[in-house]
C-alpha cells in the first residue's frame, strides 16, 4: 500500500527546512512486516487465519500514525501533502493498470474497463461490490479506503485547529465506524466485503490509530501503554484476535485497537524489536511494499483460483515489483516533486 515517510517531525517553525526530516527505519520495518504478511497470507496461506487480511490492518494503522504527525502534528501544508500523495501513488497505479488489463485480457482474470476506470478514480471499494470487478484489481479496495482518509484526515486538519477537539473526534469517528460494520455484519447480515470493503466502516483502523497518535505527542497516553513489551504484547493479541475462530466483527472492535497501540507504542519498544524492524531486509521490504502490493494480486490469482505452483508466481510478483519501483515509481516521484 502506499507510503507516507516514516520520520520524525520538525518544528512547526521548521517546517519549510524538509531535509531536517529524519527516518523512522523501525516504521518502513513496520511497513516490511505488512506486506510480508500479505505475501505469506496469499501464496502460503496459514490455516485457522488469514495474515492477508491481518498485513492490510497492518498497513492502516501505519498510515493512521504517519498522518496524524503530518497532517496534526507537523501541519504540512495540504497543497504539498496532496501533490506527494498523488506523485507516490499514482504513476505506479496507472501502470499497473493498463499494464495488467492489456497483459490479462482474456484470460480467467480477465479486465473490465468500468473496474479499471473505478479503480484509477479510488471508487473500485463501493464499485466492486455494487457494480463491477475485475479479480486482478480486488486489492484496490484497500487503497480506495487509505486515499479517501487522506482526504477526510486533511479537511479535519484544515476545518479544526485544536488538538484538543481533533482527538474526540476522530475517536467518535472511528467508533462509528466500528459499530457501523458491527450492525452491518451482524444484523443486517451483509457478508465480509460488503462490509468491510467500504470506507464508512474501514476507515475506523486509521481514525483511531490517529487519535492514538495525538493522544501520545500531547503526554495525554497512559503510562501503562509506554511500556517496552507493549507493542509486541499488543500485535501479538491482536493476532490472536484474528483467527477465523474469531468472530469477524471482534477482528475490528477489538484486534484492530490493539494494532493501533502497537504501532504507536513502538517508540517505547525494546531494542530487540526495533531493531529488527530496522534491519535491512525488513526496511528494504518496506521500501518496495508498494509496487509488491500492487502487484501480488493477479499472480495471487492465478495461485488461488488455478492453482498455480506459488514459488514461480511469489517470484514474478518480486520481478514486476522491483521494475515497477526502480522504472517508474521511484523515478515519477523524484521527477514529479521535483518540478511540480
Amino acid at each position: 500500500m502506499s507510503e507516507i515517510s516514516a520520520t520524525h517531525l520538525a518544528s512547526p517553525r521548521a517546517i519549510v527546512e524538509r531535509p531536517a526530516r529524519t527516518r523512522l527505519a523501525y516504521l518502513d520495518g513496520w511497513r516490511g512486516l505488512s506486506i510480508a504478511l500479505v505475501l505469506i497470507g496469499h501464496f502460503f496461506p496459514v490455516p485457522g487465519i488469514n495474515l492477508g487480511v491481518l498485513g492490510v490492518e497492518f498497513f492502516f494503522v501505519l498510515s493512521g500514525r504517519l498522518m496524524a504527525e503530518i497532517l496534526f502534528i507537523e501541519r504540512y501544508p495540504l497543497k504539498k501533502f496532496f501533490k506527494r500523495r498523488f506523485s507516490r501513488i499514482y504513476p505506479a497505479l496507472l501502470v499497473f493498470v493498463i499494464v495488467a488489463m492489456i497483459a490479462l485480457s482474456g484470460t480467467f482474470i480477465a479486465f473490465k474497463w468500468k473496474a479499471a476506470l473505478t479503480a484509477l478514480t479510488f471508487t473500485y471499494n463501493y464499485a466492486g461490490i455494487l457494480l463491477n470487478r475485475a479479480g486482478a484489481l480486488d486489492h484496490i479496495w484497500s487503497l480506495c479506503i487509505e486515499e479517501h482518509a487522506y482526504i477526510i484526515l486533511a479537511a479535519i486538519s484544515a476545518v479544526v485547529a485544536s488538538r484538543s477537539r481533533v482527538i474526540p473526534l476522530l475517536l467518535v469517528l472511528a467508533l462509528v465506524a466500528m459499530v457501523n460494520g458491527a450492525v452491518s455484519y451482524w444484523f443486517l447480515h451483509m457478508d465480509y466485503e460488503i462490509t468491510y470493503w467500504r470506507t464508512d466502516v474501514h476507515i475506523a483502523s486509521i481514525l483511531l490509530s490517529a487519535a492514538i497518535c495525538l493522544l501520545k505527542a500531547d503526554g495525554k497516553l497512559p503510562t501503562l501503554l509506554k511500556g517496552p513489551y507493549v507493542a509486541v504484547s499488543a500485535a501479538v493479541g491482536a493476532v490472536c484476535l484474528f483467527m477465523d475462530s474469531v468472530p469477524t466483527p471482534i477482528h475490528y472492535l477489538a484486534a484492530v485497537p490493539l494494532l493501533a497501540i502497537a504501532v504507536n507504542a513502538l517508540d517505547f519498544s525494546t531494542r530487540f524489536l526495533s531493531g529488527w524492524l530496522s534491519s535491512l531486509p525488513m526496511t528494504t521490504l518496506g521500501l518496495w511494499s508498494y509496487s509488491l502490493y500492487l502487484w501480488q494480486q493477479p499472480f495471487y490469482k492465478f495461485v488461488y483460483e488455478q492453482g498455480s505452483n506459488p514459488w514461480p508466481m511469489l517470484a514474478g510478483v518480486f520481478a514486476c515489483a522491483l521494475c515497477s519501483y526502480y522504472l517508474i515509481e521511484r523515478p515519477a516521484r523524484e521527477w514529479l516533486n521535483r518540478n511540480w
